[in-house]
């Protein structure tokens, strides 16, 4: 019986190696498998996401546009620049973060919104500022009316600027209003 038992511990050496290179090369498949998904991955975000979100903000900020660094602590001062016209300096008013609930949430979503304000005249720039309150009010109001639906589609966005710009020209009693900018949209 000992010649048996020496057979068998010889057949299972010979029979391990074939296991041993399928085993092998699975995992050198399933690894190259993986470096691949992880490379894929790195070259996706670095050259296709990565320009796109870049992109998106460029159109919609204005050069004269505060930066949003750490100025909420400074005094708010209108920020000047010259009209496409040519005729005469225009300034541009920040009012930052707002935040509100959409219609039709019920508290469970809401918008983080800043706005620039083009306005023709430094008086209009020092009205802004004597009434901020007012027109943080009104942005509120007009915001908080429009559902998720509106404030998500680029027409109803395109309306909401404009009824932004007519109730504030109302409230100031003023025609020097000449652009509103969402400089900050965040809906959540």
């Amino acid at each position: 019986m000992p010649a048996d038992d020496e057979k068998t511990t010889v057949e299972v050496k010979e029979n391990a190696e074939p296991e041993k290179k399928k085993g092998s090369s699975k995992l050198i498949l399933f690894g190259g498998i993986g470096l691949a998904v992880v490379v894929l991955g790195v070259v996706l975000a670095m050259f296709v996401i990565k320009p796109m979100m870049a992109g998106s903000d460029e159109g919609a900020v204005d050069e004269a546009q505060v930066s949003n660094t750490h100025e909420e602590d400074a005094p708010k001062k209108p920020k000047t620049r010259k009209p496409k016209d040519g005729t005469s300096e225009a300034f541009v008013y920040a009012i930052k973060d707002i935040v509100i609930n959409p219609a039709g949430t019920g508290g469970s979503r809401f918008l983080s919104v800043s706005f620039g304000f083009e306005i023709e005249s430094s008086e209009l720039a020092a009205e802004f500022e004597r009434r901020e309150l007012l027109v943080r009010d009104a942005l509120i109001t007009i915001m908080s009316s429009k559902t998720v639906a509106q404030l998500t589609d680029a027409k109803q966005k395109e309306i909401i600027r404009y009824q932004i710009k007519k109730r504030l020209s109302k409230l100031l009693d003023t025609e020097d209003l000449a652009a509103v900018y969402y400089t900050d949209f965040v809906l959540q």
